[in-house]
Parts: structure tokens; sequence; C-alpha cells
């Protein structure tokens, strides 16, 4: 039996079809991986671009633990009509591919890195929003396998930020509170909770595009992530790896995205948004019934998939 859902923040529509998990695949991908040396790993620094930004600061040989460089191809930059810059953060020296195998110390100071980039692009006026990401494994859309995200910054601000903020700000007009406040407070009888923390809260959201989809998102009322403390930056970077390892132990290590929606960084400060992290399972294919119509159709209850994954 299947059911409607209407996400509260965007207005998009989602069908849950649990029936559909039980359908045939034909088709079985095989990953291929080159023969080539990883330009990531630790010792290979010479074929990537000069770091942006590194940790240790300033270290290019064996001791740095998370380098930041621009990307190869960039699918933005300043001399082309697609104005804007793209970088590469590498989370580890070590030939590593998913978050869940970073410690807590690493993982804190990849984290941070976001953080100071996020901060230091927020000074260039020419940008409108920057966009952090990763690609997880190679049906996540990862070209390589190492370990890494992605931040693109940009002139404009991407449409799903825009109707966000737009319905954010529509909401509070209405009702005088935050939408996504008023969401965390929806979750509290715990049905879609799958775990939280002192200042955040893990859930599968009420209307899940994807079939074991989860969003992190802060307790308190903040606007940019790029604003929150050296504590809370830590602590979401434990709880996020968290949530990656629960995925993996549930799915046999699937591929995945997350990506961090922020505050634009020209927004005026009235105090409508609430960023967070949406973590995206690469559990099943879009095909044309999404693309095409805009609507997702997921075959897992996001209440079936909170249980799973808070009892792993």
């Amino acid at each position: 039996m299947s059911e409607l859902r209407q996400d509260p923040i965007t207005g998009r529509n989602v069908i849950i079809a649990e029936g559909r998990a039980a359908r045939p695949n034909e088709f079985v991908s095989v990953a291929t991986k080159a023969a080539t040396p990883c330009p990531f790993c630790v010792g290979n620094e010479s074929l990537t671009p000069d770091a942006i930004l590194s940790y240790p600061r300033d270290r290019k040989d064996a001791a740095w633990q998370v380098r930041v460089v621009p990307n190869k191809y960039p699918a933005v930059q300043w001399a082309a009509a697609a104005v804007g810059t793209h970088e590469v953060i590498i989370e580890s020296p070590e030939h590593i591919v998913s978050l869940s195998e970073l410690s807590d110390e690493q993982a804190a100071l990849a984290f941070r890195a976001y953080q100071e980039r996020l901060q230091a692009l927020g000074q260039d006026e020419r940008l409108g929003f920057t966009f952090i990401f990763k690609n997880a494994r190679a049906a996540g859309g990862a070209s390589l396998e190492h370990l890494h995200s992605q931040l693109i910054g940009m002139e404009f601000v991407p449409p799903e930020i825009q109707l966000q903020t737009s319905k954010a700000g529509e909401y509070r007009v209405l009702h005088g509170r935050c939408i996504f406040c008023d969401l965390l407070a929806d979750e509290a009888d715990g049905n879609r909770v799958v775990s939280e923390s002192e200042h955040f809260i893990v859930f599968c959201p009420y209307a899940s595009r994807f079939a074991y989809e989860m969003w992190v998102v802060p307790k308190a009322h903040e606007q940019s992530f790029e604003d929150a403390s050296a504590e809370q930056s830590n602590e979401l970077a434990k709880i996020t790896v968290q949530a990656v390892r629960k995925l993996e132990a549930c799915l046999d290590s699937p591929a995945y995205n997350y990506w961090i929606h922020t505050a634009p960084f020209r927004m005026s400060r009235h105090d409508d948004f609430h960023w967070h992290i949406e973590i995206a399972p690469r559990v099943a294919r879009l095909a044309g019934f999404e693309l095409g119509s805009g609507c997702f159709i997921n075959p897992v209850a996001p209440e079936h998939a909170a249980e799973r994954l808070r009892n792993v």
C-alpha cells in the first residue's frame, strides 16, 4: 500500500511505496579501478594543485592530516562564464573510502576545514553561496575512491536553497516561528529519530526522498553552519560519523552523498533559515518518474528506516 507525503519545508511530494523494495534487479554494477597513483594519497601531493589550506598548517609533507586544494577539473571558475570557485577537501592522508573510517579527531579536522573555507569565501563579495558536499563511492558519483568532499562557491543561490529559504520566510510570517524548529518538535515522539547528542539530532525525515535518508540538525536555532562553535563542530563531526557507520552497518556499506545546507552569504539576518546536513544513501537509482516529475518514490518508510538505524 502506498502513501503520499508532502515535505513540510519544500512542498515536494514523496510517495512511500514499500512494496517496490521487492522488485527484481537484473542489473549489477561492477566497480572498476584504474591502476594509476591516487593523487589524494600522502606522498602524491605533486599530482594536485598547491594546497589552499592544510592541517597542521603549512605542512606539505607526510605530516598533513587534511588538505584543501583547488579542483583540477572545476565545474566553475572565475575565468569562465560559470563563475565561482571549486575546491576539494582531502580528509585523510591515508587511502580510505568512507567517513566512517575516520577517527573522531580526524573528522573534527575535516569539519573544521569546511568551516574555515566557508568563513574565508564568505568575505568574497562576488559569491552568493558556497555548497559543500560529499560523493562517497562510485555509485555516489565519486570519480576518485580516496575520501574527499567538494566545495563549490558560486555567484548565485541555487534553486533548492532559494526554495528552502523562501518557504522558511513564509512560514515565519504566517506562524511567527522557524519551520525547522517546529519540524524538530514534531519528531519528539522519537519514531523517526536515529540518534541525538547535546546539540544535534539525527532523524529520517517524514517525507524522505531516499530510503534511509537522514538529516543532522542543530537543536538550537542557528542560521549558518560556519558560525557554529568549535565544540559544536566537533560534536557534529562525531554524530555524523556515527550516522554513516549506522548506515553502512544496515545496508552493507552503500554509496552515499551528503551536503550542508547553510544560509546564503548575503542573506539578510532575518532569522528564518536553520542550517542542517542531509545524508542520502544511494540504494536505488533515480528513474524517469523522479527525473521527469520532480516527485520521489521511496520504498522504505522513514519510521521503519529509523528503527533499523537506531538498533545498529
